[in-house]
């Protein structure tokens, strides 16, 4: 911790909590997630400590795996996990763009790639093809461009 956020938070160092699930009282800082931006106010910190936390989240992504999959899917690009299954079953299980069954990334899923500038969905890639879309920053030019270049090289 730095010195400026030490002073802006040394009203809090030695505040305590108790965890409204284990009873536990922990300090604020450091058993606390922060669920608000202003770090400063003690009401910017959870009333659950991390481990309780960390417990309910791990036991709800145990009871139903998809919830946290369909949320984020939701958050991010608008569209249900569903919709998501039904997107990779019209792709034949595969990458739209190299056609490979396999995801690769960490969680070997498929990822969904959209435009940056409309939002709009345009189908789920492997983590190779998401990688070289990025790269590139969708730049068409650039992509015709590598395409001559491997042929000339070819």
């Amino acid at each position: 911790m730095e010195l400026d956020e030490q002073l802006e938070l040394a009203h809090l160092l030695l505040d305590e909590r108790e965890c409204r699930v284990c009873g536990e009282k922990k300090n604020l800082l450091d058993g606390y997630y922060r669920t608000r931006k202003n770090v400063s106010l003690k009401s910017s910190y959870s009333y659950e400590c991390k481990e309780c936390t960390v417990k309910r989240v791990c036991e709800n992504h145990r009871k139903d795996p998809t919830l946290e999959k369909n949320r984020h899917l939701k958050r991010q690009y608008g569209i249900t996990f569903a919709e998501f299954d039904k997107m990779l079953t019209e792709q034949k299980n595969s990458c739209a763009i190299c056609k490979t069954t396999r995801a690769g990334g960490k969680h070997n899923s498929f990822v969904v790639d959209h435009d940056h500038k409309t939002g709009k969905v345009r189908g789920l890639l492997c983590k190779s093809c998401n990688i070289a879309l990025g790269e590139v920053k969708d730049n068409i030019h650039t992509l015709n461009d590598m395409i001559e270049y491997l042929e000339s090289h070819g």
